[in-house]
């Protein structure tokens, strides 16, 4: 098991590349000293990973930026006919209160997922950014929490987290080959468009094999006694002077 410093990089890394950025910080996070890790845990965590029609290491590495700009815009965007957002909600039951009329419904905003983790923000006194008020489950923000608590020492609430807030990996990545498959097939896009959405969902799921493996890393029994370290790369925690904020450098709007 790595120590926390390369855990709290690699996830600071990740994090971000499954929100919308602009071009200016996409080549900014590509380049970065953190990314050099999210690289080298590629090689620890997915060398031996395989998956029907992909081989997460390869496409690890990022895209170009107009391969990122295709995914962000059709897949990455709410209300897109190819939209698949990270969502944790949207690929779990709704809710397990009796009598709801929608507790077995899946699709949905803000079911208990998002309930827990917001519960969980507000004992801790921090704020979920406004673009994220319908998605306080979004994958990168549940990242940036293991983060925290990993950073904190408080390596019982980082393994809580990625046990109960990452079982639903496998739908999306799921969801993300349904995606890729219809946008190979559809009409209104160019052979050009077609290629870029593709590749863009293959980084995606390799991203979300990876993030798979660090949850299961942070997870696993025994993995409690952190060595304690700072992140050296773009977090997206940024704490103010009065109260620590959720501020996700990119966007999900």
């Amino acid at each position: 098991m790595q120590n926390a410093s390369f855990i709290v990089n690699v996830i600071a890394s990740v994090a971000i590349m499954f929100t919308r950025q602009s071009e200016e910080r996409y080549r900014e996070t590509c380049r970065s000293e953190a990314w050099a890790l999210a690289r080298e845990a590629g090689k620890l965590y997915l060398g031996d990973v395989r998956k029907e029609g992909l081989r997460p290491l390869a496409m690890l590495e990022p895209p170009t930026w107009e391969v990122r700009r295709a995914v962000q815009n059709e897949v990455l965007t709410a209300g897109m006919p190819f939209s698949a957002l990270p969502v944790e909600s949207l690929y779990r039951p709704w809710s397990a209160a009796r009598g709801s009329n929608y507790g077995a419904q899946r699709g949905l905003y803000l079911g208990d997922a998002a309930h827990h983790v917001q519960s969980i923000y507000d004992r801790l006194g921090i704020e979920v950014p406004e673009a994220f008020a319908a998605s306080p489950d979004h994958l990168a923000l549940l990242l940036e929490l293991v983060a925290l608590f990993i950073e904190s020492g408080n390596d019982e609430a980082a393994c809580s987290v990625a046990t109960d807030h990452f079982g639903w990996l496998g739908a999306y990545d799921e969801a993300l080959e349904t995606r890729a498959e219809k946008a190979a097939a559809a009409r209104l896009f160019d052979d050009e468009k077609k290629a870029a959405v593709c590749e863009g969902v293959a980084h995606l799921r390799a991203l979300v094999a990876l993030t798979g493996e660090l949850a299961l890393a942070v997870a696993r029994p025994g993995a409690a006694g952190f060595e304690q370290g700072r992140v050296r790369g773009a977090s997206c925690l940024q704490p103010s002077d009065q109260q620590e904020h959720l501020a996700v450098c990119g966007d999900v709007r």
